[in-house]
This record gives C-alpha cells, sequence and structure tokens, in this order.
C-alpha cells in the first residue's frame, strides 16, 4: 500500500496522510489502516512521505492496534488525558518548526461529502497544534480503495452477466402476464428478481427498484408490501437491479432498462429514451476519446457533457440526479462519481476505478401516451463502465438502444 501512497504525496508535494478516527466515524482510516475497530479513543496513524509510519493512540488501547499489518507498524506515541492529546501531535508529526502539508478525510466546503470523515473540531485541533495545512484526501482515497484488483474486475464481471440475465427474466415474466391478462405487480416483480438473485447465490444490499409510469419519475421509488401498483397494458416499467457475489472483496453490478407495456411504444417515450441514451453515449465517447489521447477526465467534467445533451434537448427540467457514481464493493464506492450536480467530483478517472452512467429525465405530469391523462414516466439507462489505461470497458453490454415492448 505505501508503494502507491508515497509516489502521490510525492508528486503532489505533500508531507503524508494523517489518518484519524473515533469509534468508527472515518472508515476510511479503519480500512487503509488495517483494522476491524477503532476501540473507544480516539487515534491518529501518520503516514509521512519519508520513514516509518507512527501512531498516536491511548493507553488503554494498545492491544487494539496490535494487529495493523506489517508494513503499517511503526513507533507507537501513548497518550492519556486531552491536553497530552494535543502535545502529542507535533511529535506525531515530527514538524520540528516546519509548516507541513498534509492530507486528511476533509473536503473544502463540504464539497464531496463521501470523504468528509473528519470532523470540524478534529481539523482544528491539528491544524492549530500543528500549524499544517491540510488538504483534501480524496485522491489519496482514492487511489488506495477504488482501484480494482483483476480479480475484484472479475467478479463484477461476472455479476454483471447474472444481473443481464435476470433483467431479461424479468421482463420476459412481465410480458408473459400481460399477454395472458394474469394481474402481476411492481412488488411481484421486485420479489421475481430477488429469487432468482437467491438462486444465483448473488446478494443486494437492498431490493431493487421495479416502478411504473409516475412512480419511476421518483429515481429512488421501491415497492414494497404496503405500497406498490399494478402493471397493466400500456404502462412505461423501469427496472433497477444490482446484485454482487457473496464475498468482502467482490464488486456489484448495477443495471437500469425501461420497457413498455405495449406492443408499439409511444413516440414522446422513445423521444425522451432517445435523449437519455444519447446523454449516456456522449459521456462514454468523451472518455474514450480522452483515454486514447492520454487524458484523463475528471468526475465534474464527463457530468456536465451528459447533462449538456438533456438541457439542450428541452428536458433539463426533468434532471434530478447526478450522471454516474463509484461502484466498487458497496453500490455507492470511494471513487470518482461522474458529478457536477449533487456535487463537484474534481477527482480524475484513473486507471482501475469503476462507475455507472446512468442519466436519467423524470417527468411525473407527462402524457406519454396522448391518452388526455398524465400518467407520469422516468426514463434511465444505467451501464457500468472500467478504466483502463488506454480505453474505457462497457462491462453491460449490450447497450440499450430503444425502449423494449413486452407485447
Amino acid at each position: 500500500m505505501l508503494d502507491r501512497i508515497r509516489p502521490y504525496l510525492r508528486e503532489n508535494y505533500l508531507d503524508g496522510w494523517l489518518l484519524y478516527d473515533f469509534r468508527g466515524q472515518n472508515p476510511v482510516a479503519l480500512d487503509v489502516a488495517g483494522l476491524q475497530s477503532s476501540g473507544t479513543r480516539r487515534w491518529f496513524l501518520w503516514l509521512p512521505v519519508e520513514g516509518s509510519p507512527r501512531w498516536l493512540i491511548h493507553a488503554i488501547e494498545q492491544t487494539t492496534f496490535a494487529g495493523a499489518p506489517e508494513e503499517l507498524r511503526g513507533e507507537v506515541l501513548l497518550y492519556v488525558g486531552w491536553q497530552e492529546l494535543a502535545e502529542s501531535l507535533p511529535k506525531l508529526l515530527e514538524c520540528n518548526g516546519r509548516r507541513l502539508r498534509i492530507a486528511m478525510e476533509y473536503s473544502p466546503l463540504g464539497n464531496l461529502p463521501y470523504v468528509s470523515r473528519v470532523d470540524a473540531g478534529t481539523f482544528e485541533l491539528v491544524s492549530e497544534v500543528t500549524g499544517a495545512e491540510i488538504v483534501s484526501s480524496a485522491d489519496l482515497v482514492q487511489l488506495v480503495q477504488a482501484v480494482l484488483t483483476p480479480e475484484q474486475m472479475e467478479s463484477h464481471r461476472r455479476a454483471a452477466r447474472h444481473c443481464l440475465a435476470v433483467k431479461d427474466q424479468a421482463l420476459a415474466l412481465v410480458g408473459q402476464a400481460l399477454a395472458d391478462g394474469r394481474s402481476l405487480t411492481e412488488y411481484d416483480v421486485q420479489q421475481f428478481i430477488l429469487e432468482r438473485f437467491a438462486a444465483l447465490e448473488l446478494e443486494p444490499d437492498h431490493p431493487p427498484l421495479v416502478a411504473v409510469n409516475r412512480n419511476a419519475a421518483i429515481p429512488h421509488y421501491a415497492p414494497s408490501p404496503q405500497r406498490h401498483s399494478p402493471i397493466r397494458p400500456g404502462d412505461m416499467l423501469l427496472i433497477d437491479l444490482w446484485a454482487k457475489e457473496p464475498t468482502p472483496q467482490a464488486c456489484f453490478a448495477d443495471i437500469t432498462w425501461v420497457a413498455y407495456c405495449g406492443s408499439q411504444v409511444p413516440e414522446k417515450a422513445q423521444e425522451i429514451f432517445r435523449v437519455v441514451a444519447a446523454a449516456r453515449d456522449a459521456a462514454v465517447q468523451a472518455i474514450q476519446e480522452a483515454l486514447a489521447a492520454g487524458r484523463m477526465l475528471h468526475g465534474y467534467e464527463v457530468d456536465d457533457m451528459a447533462r449538456e445533451v438533456i438541457e439542450k434537448a428541452g428536458y433539463g427540467r426533468g434532471i434530478l440526479h447526478r450522471t454516474g457514481h463509484s461502484l466498487g464493493p458497496q453500490i455507492h464506492w470511494n471513487g470518482v462519481n461522474i458529478d457536477n450536480l449533487e456535487t463537484q467530483d474534481r477527482r480524475k478517472l484513473i486507471p482501475g476505478v469503476m462507475f455507472t452512467i446512468e442519466p436519467g429525465i423524470y417527468l411525473p405530469e407527462c402524457d406519454f401516451d396522448r391518452s388526455g391523462q398524465a400518467k407520469g414516466l422516468g426514463i434511465r439507462s444505467e451501464i457500468n463502465c472500467i478504466v483502463h489505461p488506454d480505453r474505457l470497458e462497457i462491462t453491460t453490454l449490450p447497450l440499450q438502444k430503444e425502449i423494449v415492448p413486452l407485447l
């Protein structure tokens, strides 16, 4: 791990990375430090650009940190009282009168809440007693946590193949029920997907999204036993499903497709889908061209490009979320997000990171079938991508090109 961290520290003129945690509030620190538990007292781990790591821990917690990885073992400073903690921080960093430049889990103005794990008081304490300039560790977090191993990428690809197959089975279930005139609800389809995942020994972190019409205009709507709608002829249907293999380091796949519960897709719905697909494809093309030219785009840049397509088509009012999120062992992971809407993600799309591209348009009052009564609709197309040094891999092919008619 240090062989990845230290080159970054040197290239960015940083004296080190200061990790801090209290009772698990900073899972990044726990993960980088290789710990299962934070104990009950505050602790710091200093990873200097040169020299050995050093720890500052409470005197009663010494055994808690005995299992740290070999490469992170080094001098251990102990404290008991809060005054001693403050006095020990300059010694931990070996300031020696110099103003250090250090990284911590902090984000200026809260722009990246995913890595804002150090509370304001601790930020103030470190800044005041050490005199250090504190910068965000966001890029370091991505480098250490979000760059996937070949084994993790393979686990994702397997999950992606299964998710695509289960999606097809779910759409076939709906199509057959419509053809037979049988009643079916969003909740029924959701439970069918969960049953298929269980049979394949895949784990979602929570149930999939199955939504028709106006329900689909709420991006995180999910049916439940108490709240669900029937699926009827003429409805628009959105299915968003995700799962991973049941091992800690396995990675999720996460896809969204839309279908029409009939034979002739309404032109209005098809038009909106084509705008969404164009935004998706513009994001992919921009990344592919940049990588081919030896450049790495930032997450915010790609988000801007995708949303521009939707806004130029006149559907900007229907944008409710960013273009994509980091994907890994958790469905929302600690790498770059394709985002300049909810946050401004200035991290680069570096080789080894994975993310979704999932633009959407949500119109709760849209009369997509010209019936005169607004049904509402939400349309999203979600794919998964892995960045390689010279190319972008789309792992969830085939791309959806048109809305799927189910009859």
